[in-house]
């Protein structure tokens, strides 16, 4: 009988045990992804934008910072009296952590934690793509422009921040996506007077533009992006929108494509 309480003793003092290792390595990562500035904390500000960064001082990334407040205040939807919070790292190892602790698949070129505010890139990644895809096509995520890159998942937050976590997550995956590509996009594309819908419907619709590039598989996934940001884009600018209107049920991708491409015809 005593064996027996014993052994359930012993059983309850590993079980508590376990239960205290879990919750402490729970904290840790949540201490981590909450509060990254503890490990990257050389940072530079612009606007809205505080970029973190890992390794040594970097005049150039005063005006990566610049650069990608521009461009979201160039959209005409972002407040001006954010704070975003931007950790931009050039280590592989500090970046593949953060990824791991995230609990995401792959390795992404960046990501968007809402729940702690913090949006994470690798500088390498987004080198990496531009320099396998020679920069094209413009305004994909392959063109490896980490002002391009940082501005969508500033994107993410802001837009979340703004519509409330619940909506976000039901929403289909071309409205999350489109809704970031054009807020990071819109600003820069209205400037250059060839991005119009009607070129870029061109370069969406040649498929050896989306071929697979050495060392990357097939851009099929970013082709999905692209055409997103096409579809609000349409939405917006053209049948005047607003974000609150995009996020409606009765908005199909399917109906917007179809407005989209008689609207083209019709030019």
């Amino acid at each position: 009988m005593r064996s027996k309480r014993s052994l359930v003793r012993r059983m309850v003092k590993c079980g508590l045990r376990l239960v205290l290792v879990i919750l402490v390595l729970f904290a840790v990562q949540v201490s981590i992804l909450a509060y990254p500035q503890m490990f990257v904390h050389n940072k530079v500000e612009s606007g809205t934008i505080t970029l973190y960064y890992d390794g040594a001082p970097n005049a150039d990334l005063e005006q990566l910072a610049w650069m990608v407040d521009q461009r979201l205040q160039g959209c005409g939807y972002y407040d001006s009296t954010r704070a975003d919070r931007v950790f931009l790292i050039h280590s592989d190892g500090i970046y593949d952590i953060l990824v791991r602790l995230s609990l995401l698949h792959g390795r992404p070129q960046g990501f968007n934690l809402s729940l702690f505010g913090n949006s994470f890139v690798s500088v390498s990644r987004v080198r990496a793509l531009g320099e396998s895809s020679g920069g094209l096509p413009r305004f994909s995520i392959w063109e490896g422009d980490l002002a391009h890159t940082i501005a969508h998942e500033v994107a993410h937050q802001y837009v979340t921040d703004r519509l409330g976590r619940g909506v976000w997550r039901r929403l289909p995956h071309w409205k999350r996506e489109g809704m970031v590509e054009y807020l990071a996009n819109i600003g820069v594309i209205r400037q250059d007077t060839s991005a119009t819908i009607p070129n870029r419907l061109d370069v969406l619709n040649n498929d050896h533009v989306w071929r697979a590039t050495q060392g990357w598989s097939d851009k099929g996934w970013d082709r999905i992006h692209y055409e997103a940001g096409l579809l609000i884009e349409f939405l917006i600018d053209i049948q005047g929108y607003i974000l609150e209107d995009v996020i409606a049920e009765s908005v199909t991708d399917v109906d917007t494509r179809a407005a989209m491409l008689v609207w083209r015809a019709g030019r």
